[in-house]
């Protein structure tokens, strides 16, 4: 992969670890983008603003367990992967 790295970046005229900063940027970017459109498609769908409100109108029957449960796990997984996504970004 190196080599790859450093051949754009003698084309480019910037150096590779540049390259490679910018690359891991906009892919963390573009990833998280991608991830929280999942999440908002998924609170949408149930009209609720949290995996918490989620969670209580199952509870409470305002909604179907199923699918709600299994929208819930992956609305609780996007959500963490969110949050490291968010972490990465601070680098």
């Amino acid at each position: 992969m190196a080599k790859v790295i450093d051949t754009v970046a003698q084309q480019l005229g910037i150096s590779p670890e540049r390259l490679e900063r910018e690359a891991v940027e906009l892919w963390l970017r573009r990833r998280l983008a991608l991830v929280e459109a999942e999440i908002a498609e998924i609170l949408a769908k149930y009209g609720v603003r949290s995996a918490e409100e989620l969670e209580e109108y199952i509870r409470r029957g305002r909604v179907a367990e199923h699918p709600a449960w299994e929208d819930l796990i992956v609305l609780e997984r996007l959500l963490e992967e969110k949050k490291k996504l968010s972490e990465a970004l601070r680098f």
